[in-house]
């Protein structure tokens, strides 16, 4: 199991889904509210419901 810089990803979740909801896709909006909410584990969830790889905010 590999450590993840949730700080990272979650400043990256928040960039992600802000761009799509002033992008013309206002449901993007609940996504923000969640990112903002989430732990570290939920977060994860969410970027792989995204399809955005994990390997990327990897410790090392």
């Amino acid at each position: 199991m590999a450590t993840i810089d949730v700080d990272k990803l979650r400043e990256y979740l928040l960039d992600y889904c802000g761009s799509a909801m002033f992008s013309g896709f206002p449901a993007a909006l609940i996504d923000v509210i969640d990112i903002e909410r989430a732990d570290g584990i939920e977060l994860c969830k969410i970027a792989e419901r995204l399809g955005i790889d994990l390997r990327r905010f990897e410790v090392k």
